[in-house]
Order: structure tokens, then sequence, then C-alpha cells
């Protein structure tokens, strides 16, 4: 095992049984956590995200492969070694803000450290403590109770107090989610860099796109047990290998074709050629899909050219950009513009398709 993989998972398998018979939480899933990577697990409910986090926390059980913390097997469902949760080398943070509601901020980041498993001498806690309350820009509020403070100070207290044990690897499930929009906003940005400065890898669980891509150094796409896509956010956006990955992270455009020759497709936005990134067949049915600031809006000259004529039905302002719907001929598509343009509803326009950016599933 290489020194610098912190999380080994290995042919994970878990399914729970139901009123509807067996669930297949997990199916047979390989991760790598690298040491100090940030990993996010991105998918809907129900797509074994969480169970996949908690069976590296030891909450759940795995019945089949293997997880590994800091090159120790914690979890082996072959051997049957089994590492309890509060043994393993992890912090973790939850949906709930978990804290302590009769202890004050100081008392609730201090308990892993004067009870338990990962008790340290007396004359550490308290710098141990301020430390990560310094962390998660809490210092001064150490002695108020931790009923006095905010939604997002709970869940600070929350990180600070599974980061006081130093651990080697950081869980959390969903902790942004019970936030309003704004505070969640300031706390991704917040997170990504306590986790830094902290020096921890972390493994985090959302169904949030926009959480996931601002995050996340590595996303790994997950649906219905599978991982579906791993790597940096930039490849899961611009580089979907499907269409679940397609449709799941970030908005797109889907228009419905067939092949008709070597490299094009005929759709409702006509007769084209795509780069293909592996071969069909003629006749073959496709799905193209292109983002919507990747088309261009204008209105309709009094010489247009080759381009899809269409109207505009809608269009919402968001400040820096504009989103129009333009009815073509067949569909209806998106398209993302500066918030500056001043095409109105109503409005007849031609829209530009770039030779690039497209995407053909099958």
């Amino acid at each position: 095992m290489t020194d610098n993989i912190i999380v080994s998972i290995k042919g994970l398998e878990k399914f729970f049984n139901s009123d509807r018979g067996v669930v297949r939480a997990v199916q047979k899933i390989d991760l790598d956590v690298v040491e100090n990577d940030f990993v996010v697990l991105l998918g809907p409910s129900g797509c074994g995200k969480t169970t996949t986090l908690r069976c590296v926390a030891g909450l759940e059980r795995p019945n089949g492969g293997s997880v590994e913390i800091a090159g120790a097997m914690v979890d082996s469902a072959d051997s049957g070694q089994f590492i309890p949760p509060e043994k393993r080398d992890i912090g973790m943070v939850f949906q709930s803000y978990a804290v302590w509601p009769h202890l004050n901020v100081y008392e609730n980041v201090a308990l892993p450290l004067t009870d338990g498993s990962r008790r340290v001498p007396k004359d550490q806690v308290s710098d141990r403590v301020m430390e990560s309350l310094r962390l998660v820009q809490l210092e001064g509020l150490d002695s108020r109770p931790v009923t006095d403070l905010s939604g997002g100070q709970q869940q600070r207290v929350a990180l600070a107090r599974a980061i006081v044990t130093k651990p080697q690897v950081l869980l959390m499930d969903e902790p942004l989610s019970n936030l309003d929009a704004r505070l969640r906003e300031e706390m991704r940005i917040e997170l990504k860099k306590i986790a830094t400065t902290a020096g921890v890898t972390t493994l985090y669980v959302t169904h949030d796109q926009g959480e996931a891509l601002s995050l996340g150094d590595q996303i790994c796409v997950m649906n219905e047990g599978k991982i579906l896509q791993m790597g940096p956010p930039e490849k899961v956006y611009s580089n979907p290998p499907n269409l679940f990955v397609a449709q799941f992270v970030g908005e797109m455009n889907f228009i419905k074709g067939a092949v008709s020759g070597v490299d094009t497709v005929k759709s409702p936005i006509g007769e084209r050629r795509y780069e293909f990134d592996k071969p069909y067949s003629v006749g073959e049915n496709v799905t193209l899909a292109i983002r919507p600031q990747h088309i261009e809006v204008k209105s309709l000259s009094d010489n247009p050219g080759e381009n899809p004529k269409g109207v505009i039905l809608t269009k919402t302002y968001l400040g820096d950009s504009v989103l129009f719907e333009v009815q073509l001929s067949e569909i209806t598509i998106v398209v993302k513009a500066s918030g500056d343009t001043l095409i109105a509803e109503g409005q007849d326009v031609e829209i530009i398709l770039p030779n690039q950016n497209w995407h053909i599933f099958n």
C-alpha cells in the first residue's frame, strides 16, 4: 500500500434487508483517499454515499470488502477483523450539530480529550482546545453557553471537537445542510481552509453539486451503490463519462438525435458534425449535450445565417448572468449569457452553437 494513501476501501459491499427485499446500498466499490486530500462523495439520496462513510467510521459493518485507515486494517468482512469507531483515528461531523447543550463551548470541544479513549494529559487540554477554536474562528467564545450560539457557530463547535484530537481522517456527512443559503456559502470557504490548515485528510458527503465542486480536491460521483466517476472537479464537470453524471453535475441541455454518417448526428438543431469519442453506428440513437454557457444567443438580424432560429420564452435575471429559455422549432434549450444582455422575452433570436464543448451519449 502506498504510504500517502490514508483511507483505502477495497471491494466494499453493504446490503440491507427491507420490505422490498435486499437493498444493495454499496456494490463492491474501490476508493483510495490520499493524504491531505479533500474528497467529496456526491450523489442523490440513496446512492450509497452515507453508507460508505459510515463503513469508514465503523458505524456500519460491510458485508464484503475491507477498510484501511493509515495502513491499519479497521474492518475486513473476510477476516472478521473490526476496530470500533472510538478506536479509529477519525473525527466526525454530522448533519445535526451534535453539541452537548449543558456544556459551554470549551467543555464541548474538550470532551474527547478528557473522556474516552483519546484522552491526553490535563496540561495539554487547554492549548489543544484553544488551538481548535482559533482554527474555526470561535476564539473568545470558549466560556459561552453553546445554546447561545447560532446554528453556524454550533456547527463550528462540532468541527472544532472533531479536529481537536488531531485525527488522521475527518469524516463529514452533509454538515451544511441545516444552515441557511448565505451561511452555507460562507462555511464552504471556511471548511476548506480549516481542513487545509489542520492538515487533515477529509472524506465529505453531500448531494449538493455546488458544494462538491467548490470543496473537493477529488469528487466521487455515486449512484445506485456504484462509483461512476472520480476526479478533480474540473474533470468531472467538463468530461462526464455518461448521461447520469452529465445530468447530475451542473446544468446541461440534452438533445436527442440519431447518427446519420461519419461523425454526423441529425437532430432538431439540424445535421451537424461532432467530435465522437467512440465509434457509433449509422442509425444509432444518441443524446447530444451542451452546457448553457457554451451557447450564444443574439438578436435575429435582417440577414440571418444558417444558425437555428427561435424565440425567447423566459428571461431570468441572476445579477452577473441571465438564463434564457429559447423555443426552437421542436425543442426548448437554456442559454446562459452575461447579466447586461439586453435581449427581452418574446424576442426573435438565433443561437450560435460551437463546434467544441459537445458531449455525446448513447
